[in-house]
C-alpha cells in the first residue's frame, strides 16, 4: 500500500512539474502573440500611409512640387531670384 501512495505522489509531482513548464511556454507564447498583433497593427498603419502617399503622388501638387525642387523647373511668366554668392 506503501509503495502505491509513493508512485501516486511521485506521479503527481513529475505532473505538477510538467505542468509549471507547460505554463511557462503558454505565457511566452501569449506574449509573442501579443507582439506580432501589435507588429500587424503597425504595419497596417504603415500601409495606410504608403497608399495613401501612392495617391498622393498622382496629384498635381505634388507633380509641380517634384519639378520645382528636383528638376529646377519653373512657370514660363515666374521670376527666380537667386542669391548673389
Amino acid at each position: 500500500m506503501r509503495l502505491i501512495i509513493v508512485v501516486v505522489l511521485v506521479m503527481v509531482a513529475a505532473l505538477a512539474f510538467r505542468c509549471k513548464g507547460l505554463m511557462q511556454k503558454n505565457d511566452a507564447y501569449a506574449q509573442q502573440i501579443e507582439q506580432l498583433e501589435q507588429r500587424i497593427t503597425e504595419e497596417n498603419g504603415r500601409t495606410e500611409n504608403i497608399e495613401e502617399f501612392r495617391e498622393y503622388t498622382k496629384t498635381d501638387p505634388y507633380i509641380e512640387k517634384v519639378a520645382r525642387e528636383k528638376l529646377g523647373l519653373v512657370y514660363p511668366d515666374e521670376i527666380i531670384f537667386q542669391p548673389a554668392g
